[in-house]
């Protein structure tokens, strides 16, 4: 359950998966303007290589 009303912060979403391995991303980091790295997997991907898996996003 989450502290807020907010419908675009259900922490029962899916996540989006990893492009690179599949994995589900909680969190992307951008260390540049071509490159970022996918938590907790590690793995390289580029600032916009994942898509938002919330409803009407």
């Amino acid at each position: 359950m989450s502290d807020t009303d907010d419908p675009n912060t259900d922490e029962t979403a899916p996540r989006p998966a990893c492009p690179n391995c599949g994995q589900p991303v909680v969190v992307t980091t951008v260390s540049g303007p071509f490159a970022g790295f996918a938590t907790p997997c590690g793995c390289r991907v580029p600032p916009k290589g994942l898509t938002d898996s919330r409803p009407g996003h």
